[in-house]
């Protein structure tokens, strides 16, 4: 906020690169709704059978890498690292330089709770 305010961004910026409490809070209710989500990798939505004995399924597959460029909005690095991770695929993001220090934070948090969870996986085996 403090080198948006210095490089002379508008209150409409300024308020859209703001992350209070109740924005981080709105960024993690999303990522848990998410998580509710029903696991789409591998869902089967067509099926059928060829004349010749062939069997067809259209399976549900990770695309493989997302890109997203986004202004000013630091909600949506946790967003979109949301859906992709939920749904298989590696995101490349590239928020606006406006927000760079509330995205590298977002990353940060986003790198040590993953961390954590694979400890705690690796230590159930």
């Amino acid at each position: 906020m403090e080198n948006g305010r210095n490089k002379g961004l508008n209150q409409g910026l300024l308020d859209r690169l703001k992350l209070d409490e109740a924005r981080i809070k709105g960024m993690a209710d999303g990522l848990r709704v998410v998580v509710d989500l029903e696991d789409p990798i591998g869902k089967i939505t067509e099926e059928f059978d060829r004349p010749n004995g062939l069997k067809i399924k259209k399976r549900l597959v990770p695309i493989g890498v997302v890109g997203v460029i986004y202004e000013a909005r630091p909600n949506v690095t946790a967003d979109v690292f949301g859906l992709c991770f939920k749904t298989g695929n590696a995101v490349i993001l590239k928020g606006g330089s406006d927000a760079l220090e509330s995205n590298k934070a977002i990353v940060k948090v986003i790198k040590e709770t993953l961390k954590k969870k694979i400890f705690q996986l690796m230590q159930l085996l």
